[in-house]
């Protein structure tokens, strides 16, 4: 599928000559991403970003955070709209070359790994790729009475969601897929070891891609086999497990390889190639370790942060793949994070649909997983036993303290 440039030119022009006219049905319908050629998919990442924010849309503030280089084309759109009358047939031209070129790239995986899939698998990414070239329900409108309908429907019977391994937090979190979930914690606090835990119970069911932005795949792997082998992470890195371990860990191998999941090296990986690699992966649950270590543009780490929280909001909602994305949280003098310690990662907690932040200092074994927003579910506090030698969360028992 060709991409139509000239619609995508069309489109600019018509965004900058009226941008009031023209911008809440873009808005509804088109993402940056939607926009094959990249100059135009940065102009309108950057009229998005001023529209939200209720500032003017013209050729100098559009070309102001771009760059000369952008002036020509910026310019070029703008002479060459005449009306504006058009404008909703090239916000279709574009949805929908973007529809068709998502699910070429969908199918064109699903054919290369037709031999190997089951049955069941490939009649999921079948439905999968239909569905990419239907597009996302953008500006859907469902009657009373067919939500009642929906309501009872089979859909809704089965409750099919993603299970984290730790039951109390199952009970606050119904996670699924399409949500956006924010871990955060300060160094040291565990929160890779807990989003790795994580990984490996949904990697039972799921099919799961964990992008690490800073450790090599080897050392997660050292991690992951400490968790799920029980065996001593500190004597797996000094190199000194005895001959009788190793012949123990050998013991899991076969049921370890049959988790569904993949480990990325992706320094310096933008959240396009995040995306591209989850497609081609068929993932239906990315964990991203961690959020700003990705490639993104803004002049601050908040506005970089805020964009890139955007981008993987609207990636878990177009792509309907549940993203985990790691956070760091900043020291404050206060004992116990909330949702201010975020502030590094820009508006992250505006775009989650959960934020769990893991409370604990190095050095002691006692966590408190903080469930601080849910959409779906309760808040609270679930108590945990971190067992550093051996890379894994309990949850305690408050009756006995166990």
């Amino acid at each position: 599928m060709n991409p139509d440039v000239q619609a995508e030119c069309c489109l600019i022009g018509d965004i900058i000559a009226d941008p009031q006219k023209v911008m809440p049905e873009a808005t509804l319908r088109l993402i940056p991403d939607d926009f094959f050629t990249p100059e135009y998919r940065s102009i309108y990442s950057t009229c998005l970003k001023l529209y939200r924010e209720d500032r003017q849309i013209d050729p100098v503030t559009v070309c102001a955070p771009l760059g000369r280089e952008y002036r020509k084309i910026v310019y070029d759109a703008y002479r060459t709209t005449i009306s504006t009358a058009n404008y909703a047939a090239h916000i279709g031209v574009v949805a929908d070359t973007a529809k068709l070129i998502r699910a070429e790239q969908m199918a064109g995986n699903f054919l290369a790994g037709l031999q190997d899939a089951d049955l069941e698998q490939s009649r999921e990414d079948a439905v999968n790729i239909l569905k990419a070239f239907d597009g996302p329900d953008v500006g859907q409108s469902v009657s009373a009475e067919d939500g009642f309908i929906q309501f009872f429907g089979p859909e809704r019977s089965k409750k099919d969601y993603i299970r984290t391994g730790l039951s109390k937090l199952d009970r606050y979190a119904f996670i699924s897929r399409g949500d956006y979930v924010i871990v955060g914690g300060r160094p040291s606090s565990g929160k890779t070891a807990l989003t790795l835990q994580m990984m490996l119970t949904m990697a039972e069911q799921h099919r799961v891609v964990y992008f690490s932005l800073e450790t090599k795949p080897d050392k997660i792997f050292d991690r992951l086999i400490a968790a799920y082998a029980g065996a001593d992470f500190g004597a797996i890195k000094r190199g000194a497990l005895p001959e009788s371990e190793w012949g123990r860990i050998s013991q899991y191998g076969d049921a370890f390889s049959k988790l569904r999941f993949s480990v990325v090296s992706a320094a310096g990986w933008t959240v396009e190639q995040v995306k591209a690699k989850a497609m081609q992966e068929r993932a239906e649950i990315i964990f991203i370790d961690y959020l700003t270590l990705l490639a993104g543009q803004g002049k601050t780490l908040y506005e970089k942060a805020t964009n890139l929280s955007l981008d993987l909001h609207t990636l878990s909602q177009r792509c309907n793949i549940t993203v985990v994305a790691l956070s760091q949280l900043n020291r404050d003098g206060k004992t116990e994070p909330d949702m201010t310690n975020l502030r590094d990662s820009g508006q992250a907690e505006q775009d989650a649909d959960l934020i769990l932040l893991l409370a604990g200092e190095a050095g002691s074994d006692h966590r408190d997983l903080i469930v601080c927003k849910n959409k779906e579910g309760q808040t609270g506090k679930i108590p945990l036993h971190f067992d550093g030698a051996h890379q894994r969360f309990t949850l305690i028992d408050e009756r006995t303290g166990l």
